[in-house]
């Protein structure tokens, strides 16, 4: 109502956060449904949450999930049968091959991408131009799950706060040093919650 109707509006939505009990797929069915009765524009699938954050996670998975890079296109394919909403999907695209091959199937219209731009300061550049048909993602193994995790969120966040200052990417920087940086965080995060907390 504040901006009009010819105002573009999207809305991002998990189509499951993957905790027992919470929001699950048929949850987010239902609320897609009301948002395309209120009348977005478009809607934007993704999934998980930091206590379970499925966009990091490089657990067993099914080699076809693997072939086909996306994290969340077989949810996007159940979105699709139920709503005419234009539908975005982010998580897990790194070549330019299977971006098109994905938007030519019909199942999303627009893909979104983040990392890539994380590790190649002229990447949309390079890749809608052809020079780069794919971004490969680094290594990022601790040995153990759960700090595999970590270092990967720590890594990334270590690169968007370089490109804040002007920087480079640094493909060197650590799992482990990615790991710390997540610890550091949040531990500051606790504190400054404790102390807000006493006032």
């Amino acid at each position: 109502a504040a901006v009009g109707s010819d105002f573009p509006v999207s809305v991002k939505i998990n189509s499951a956060d993957f905790q027992r009990g919470g929001f699950e797929e048929d949850d987010s069915l239902k609320v897609i449904q009301m948002l395309e009765r209120a009348g977005i524009d478009l809607l934007e699938i993704s999934g998980g949450n930091y206590e379970s954050p499925s966009m990091f996670d490089k657990g067993p998975v099914r080699e076809s999930t693997r072939q086909r890079e996306a994290y969340f296109l077989d949810f996007a394919a159940r979105v699709r049968k139920t709503t005419r909403l234009a539908l975005m999907i982010t998580g897990g695209f790194r070549s330019r091959e299977f971006v098109n091959k994905t938007l030519n199937s019909g199942k999303v219209d627009v893909i979104g991408m983040a990392r890539p731009f994380l590790l190649e300061h002229d990447f949309a550049r390079r890749f809608l131009r052809k020079a780069l048909a794919e971004v490969p993602q680094p290594a990022l193994k601790t040995g153990w799950k759960t700090t595999d995790l970590m270092a990967e969120g720590g890594w990334y966040d270590l690169q968007i706060r370089r490109l804040s200052r002007g920087l480079n990417p640094a493909r060197s920087i650590s799992a482990w040093r990615g790991v710390m940086h997540i610890l550091n965080f949040e531990f500051v995060k606790s504190i400054a919650h404790i102390l807000r907390g006493r006032r």
